[in-house]
């Protein structure tokens, strides 16, 4: 009976010293949004992006997959690999060029005319390494002109 008591107070032991390693902090999943769009003289959008982190410790961010949707019309597909690292509880911006076919370009024109903006629609994904995989993310907001400075919208 001595002998099995040793065994037991031995593997409480050992389960109460794996309890104390360091803690995991959780990977809170990402999010992105629009920050601003500039409608360049081509007619190209230079669209900048805001990537939040959540979590509390730095993460690096490698890859951004995400569907583009201004004033309910596909915009295009955005596909970046920022290799990016944002401090915790914090947000970093990255930018790409689109080339808005011309029915979104109008809706877009006609939209942000609108008191309340253009609506857009940003979903996709953001990968972090450390977490080993994908985040899916989706935003829904409006961008309306920025005063006094003519072909920028936030």
């Amino acid at each position: 009976m001595f002998k099995s008591t040793r065994i037991f107070a031995g593997a409480a032991m050992l389960t109460l010293l794996a309890g104390c390693g360091a803690p995991l902090h959780p990977i809170n999943p990402p999010s992105a949004s629009i920050q601003q769009i500039d409608v360049l003289p081509d007619g190209r959008w230079k669209v900048q992006i805001r990537i939040e982190n959540f979590s509390d410790k730095t993460q690096h961010y490698t890859t951004f997959k995400a569907e583009l949707r201004v004033a309910g019309v596909a915009a295009g597909d955005i596909s970046l690999n920022p290799d990016l690292d944002v401090p915790g509880e914090n947000a970093d911006i990255v930018e790409t060029v689109l080339s808005p076919g011309t029915d979104v370009a109008k809706a877009f024109a006609d939209d942000v005319k609108q008191p309340s903006g253009a609506s857009y629609e940003i979903k996709g994904t953001i990968t972090i390494p450390a977490a080993g995989k994908d985040f899916k993310f989706e935003h829904k907001s409006r961008l309306s002109a920025v005063p006094g400075i003519p072909n920028e919208f936030r």
